[in-house]
Formats: C-alpha cells, sequence, structure tokens
C-alpha cells in the first residue's frame, strides 16, 4: 500500500470508532518496541497446523521459523524484529481499522506476524538485501548517507550536574529504527530543542544525512551485538521531520535544507541548493607563526596588497636562494678545476679496468675540506690514481647537486619560510529550491581557496549572480559562519 496516495490519516478514528470494529484500543496502545516483548496471541491453531494450548509470543515465533527452516534465526534476532513488527501492525491497525473485519486482510493476528517474520528472514539472513542501520554498523555503506528513520525510544538522563554541583540542562539519548533494526543516536542541542518541545516524540520520523557512526570497535560488528557500543551521530541542520507516510530507510536523492531551517550550533548542513545575488571581491588572510609557535591572522587583505606582499616574499627568497647557490657554485667550481688538473696529469694512464686505490674516498674528503692538503695531493697523486679521482669527482657531481638542492630548499624554509596565505570570497545567497516557505531569508557565505576552487573537472572563473550551486556547507574555526563545498548545478 502506498500510504501518501492512499486517503488514510493517521488519527483518524477515535477509541470509540475503533472499538467498534472489534479492536481492542489499551491494548493496541501498550505496544510499542519495549512492550512487544510481553506480548502474546491467545492460543490457536498455528500456521503449521498443530493445536497450541498456550499463548503464541517470540519464543512460539522462533520454534515456527525453525519448523519452516528457517535455520539461522536465533532468539536475539526473532526478538528484534518481533518488537517492531507488533509495533508496526499496530499502528497500521489504528491506521486502517476496517481491514480487521477482513479475514484475508487482518493484520492483528499470529499468521500476520509469522508471514512478516518469514519475509524478513528471507530478504534480511537468507537473502543479500541487508536493511540499512545493519550495513551502517557493519561499515558496508556510509552513515552520511540520506536516509529516513523512526523514533522508537527517547532516554532522558538523571539529574546531571556541572563541575560546581548546578544542574544542567542535559540532551535526551533517541533510538532511532529503519523498520528492521534499533540504534541508538546522540543528538546535538537544536534537536534536544526540538525533543524537549514535543517536535520529536516517539512515533514521528526523521530525515537525516551527513550522520556520523560512533563506535567503540574500529571494524564493523553485527548489528544486534553493537547496541551498547555503537551510536549515529546527527545534527540539526542536516535531519528535519519526515511527513508519517516516509518510507523508511536510505533515500535516493539528498534532503535539500533551506536558511529557515538553519540553526547556529546546528552544525553541518548536508545539502542546500542556493542562488548567488552578490559577489564580494576576493580577499587574503595570512597566517603568521610567532617564536612561541603560536599562529595569529595578518589582514584581510584586498588583491593589491597581497599581489605587493607576494612580490617582496618572492624577491626576497630569490635573493637568500642566490647567495646560497653562490656558495655551492663556487664549491663545486673548484672542485671542477681539481678534476680537469687530475685528468691532465693521469693522460694515458686514465683507467679503463681494475680496482681503485683504497684511499680514493680520503683523498677526495682532503680535496674538499683542505686547500692546503689539496695542492700536495695534486702534484704528488700518481697518474693512475689521479684518473681514479678525477672519475669520482664526476660521478659526484650529481650527486652532490641533488643533496645540495634539498639542504638550500631547507636552509631557505629556514630564512625566508613559505607564506601561509587562504584566499577567501564572500557571497551573498537565497535559497534556490524551497518547498512551503518562500525566499525571504539571505545569508553571506565565506568560501575559503575561491581562487583555486572547481566544479567537478572545471575551473571555477568566479562567481557571478544568478548562478545556482548544490553545496554542503561546514561550520569553520574561521571569523566566519561556513564553509562550503560546491557543486555546480547543471540547469
Amino acid at each position: 500500500m502506498l500510504l501518501a496516495s492512499s486517503t488514510l490519516r493517521p488519527q483518524s478514528y477515535r477509541a470509540e470508532e475503533l472499538q467498534g470494529f472489534g479492536i481492542d484500543v489499551k491494548e493496541l496502545k501498550e505496544i510499542n518496541p519495549r512492550t512487544a516483548l510481553s506480548y502474546s496471541f491467545r492460543a490457536e491453531t498455528s500456521s503449521s497446523g498443530r493445536n497450541c494450548s498456550t499463548a503464541l509470543g517470540h519464543a512460539a515465533a522462533l520454534e515456527e521459523l525453525h519448523a519452516k527452516g528457517c535455520s539461522l534465526a536465533t532468539k536475539a534476532w526473532v526478538e528484534n524484529h518481533w518488537s517492531l513488527v507488533l509495533w508496526k501492525l499496530a499502528g497500521m491497525v489504528a491506521l486502517d481499522p476496517r481491514s480487521e473485519l477482513d479475514p484475508a486482510r487482518r493484520r492483528w493476528c499470529w499468521s500476520e506476524v509469522i508471514r512478516q517474520l518469514l519475509y524478513r528472514y528471507e530478504r534480511d539472513l537468507n537473502g543479500s538485501s541487508r536493511p540499512p542501520l545493519r550495513l551502517i554498523v557493519t561499515r558496508d555503506a556510509s552513515a552520511e548517507s540520506p536516509m529516513v528513520l523512526c523514533i522508537s525510544n527517547i532516554s532522558w538522563p538523571n539529574g546531571e550536574v556541572d563541575e560546581n554541583g548546578r544542574s544542567v540542562v542535559s540532551r535526551p539519548e533517541l533510538e532511532v529504527t529503519d523498520g528492521w533494526y534499533k540504534l541508538r543516536a546522540h543528538v546535538d542541542e537544536p534537536l534536544a530543542r526540538a525533543t524537549r518541545k514535543g517536535f520529536i516524540r516517539i512515533g514521528r520520523k526523521i530525515a537525516v544525512a551527513g550522520a556520523k557512526l560512533s563506535s567503540q570497535r574500529k571494524e564493523g560488528a553485527e548489528i544486534l551485538e553493537a547496541y551498547d557500543s555503537t551510536v549515529l551521530v546527527i545534527t540539526g541542520n542536516s535531519s528535519h521531520m519526515a511527513p508519517w507516510h516516509a518510507k523508511l530507510g536510505f533515500q535516493r536523492t539528498p534532503f535539500i535544507a533551506t536558511l529557515n531551517s538553519l540553526t547556529p550550533d546546528g552544525g553541518n548542513v548536508a545539502a542546500m541548493v542556493v542562488e548567488i545575488i552578490k559577489v564580494y571581491p576576493v580577499a587574503y588572510i595570512e597566517f603568521v607563526e610567532d617564536e612561541h609557535g603560536r599562529k595569529t591572522r595578518d589582514g584581510p587583505r584586498d588583491e593589491t596588497e597581497e599581489t605587493k606582499l607576494q612580490s617582496q616574499w618572492q624577491r626576497r627568497r630569490e635573493s637568500e636562494a642566490a647567495k646560497l647557490w653562490a656558495v655551492y657554485d663556487e664549491r663545486w667550481s673548484t672542485m671542477h678545476g681539481y678534476a680537469e688538473r687530475l685528468e691532465e696529469r693521469a693522460r694515458s694512464a686514465f683507467p679503463k679496468h681494475g680496482e681503485p686505490p683504497d684511499n680514493f674516498h680520503d683523498l677526495y674528503d682532503a680535496l674538499k675540506e683542505d686547500p692546503t692538503m689539496a695542492k700536495k695531493i695534486l702534484s704528488s697523486i700518481s697518474p693512475q690514481d689521479a684518473g681514479w679521482l678525477a672519475r669520482h669527482i664526476q660521478n659526484r657531481a650529481v650527486q652532490e647537486r641533488e643533496d645540495a638542492e634539498r639542504e638550500i630548499e631547507r636552509e631557505l624554509e629556514a630564512l625566508c619560510p613559505a607564506r601561509d596565505v587562504k584566499d577567501f570570497c564572500v557571497v551573498a545567497v537565497k535559497d534556490a529550491r524551497t518547498l512551503r516557505r518562500p525566499q525571504n531569508r539571505t545569508a553571506q557565505i565565506t568560501v575559503w581557496d575561491a581562487v583555486s576552487l572547481t566544479t567537478g573537472e572545471e575551473s571555477l572563473k568566479g562567481f557571478e549572480t544568478g548562478q545556482r550551486y548544490l553545496v554542503c556547507l561546514i561550520p569553520h574555526a574561521m571569523p566566519v559562519s561556513l564553509t562550503p563545498r560546491i557543486h555546480r548545478l547543471r540547469i
């Protein structure tokens, strides 16, 4: 049944009307994921054809599944699904009580529960279609994916106090379900406020995106074993209440937030479509580290000031590099001169085969470090040893130049360190897509690294008014509100 297109609406029937359809209203009201485990159907003939003289509860359901060959079903699995199936069926009975008059369409009965458990067994255990929360906890799907969940329980901490002994306003812990499994959820302050006001309550559906999985385990785990060690962390700016008829589980398209729905303490915004209405010039902030290793901000500056400072830094760095290379070039020029004199001394005795002398490394070091000793070596070395030493100087030249490049780069970093500059651009935006409320809010978004920003494979040549973007907004530590990931919309 497609609930969205049906004529059914929640709470359309009063208690007296439900009783008129033969429904025990008090019994249905008491059914929830916690109390359902203690519920049993009255003894009747089971779907396997054997007479049962006892009440039919979750233990009998496990026996029934095993009798039908469902060997993978465990006690924990049946208890989990028994409670969620009964909770769902109780809601469907209250939504569509007329179906209870037809034995073929009746929901609140033992045979319907077994049918639903068999369906879940085939999909969840015997097949390959695992539910969303199970995929997330086993780390086979991302918790950031957009999905619709149902609030199955709300727990409030008992009397929390701060370090001074004063009572503090606590946040609730939610329990959410995808209709198949349950998981605890931690919420931020906006969602806690919504819970205190009653907007979030048991049975309501919530659309979430950009959630995080917090677990005591680094690797994935089976969800029935991970309830006490794993929580889903959801935030207000990436969540909204879903309609009662929304289908639980993963959603194909992202949920689009609007400016009206955002709060300063609501965390990340998973997705929002904005239209640019004004673009401010690109500005720059430089981060400078003091002698204590602390970074301070210098700026913001406009493009002219930044270009001037960058040119000054570039000239200084080139000057320091030239000085360092001059020292190396002078040393190499000296060694190159030694090599030419050694080749001249070797002449026809230049070695083509054989082994070099044992002390030619010492001779090379002496040439580099002691000019006085170099003169003695050049005047007294044998022609054959001179040939070996000349060849060694030439071979070392390439390696020493590479070493010199690395050493000069390190010295340059100490003398004239690279500048830590971030560019940004502030754009004024409005909602490009709204559903219920008009576009009556505008906002300023700070786009960091705007100069090098790309959209897919294209370089962004600056922002223009009228452009539309799908953005993910992340609270930033800078003195600005939000930092976006931007994707250009093809419109």
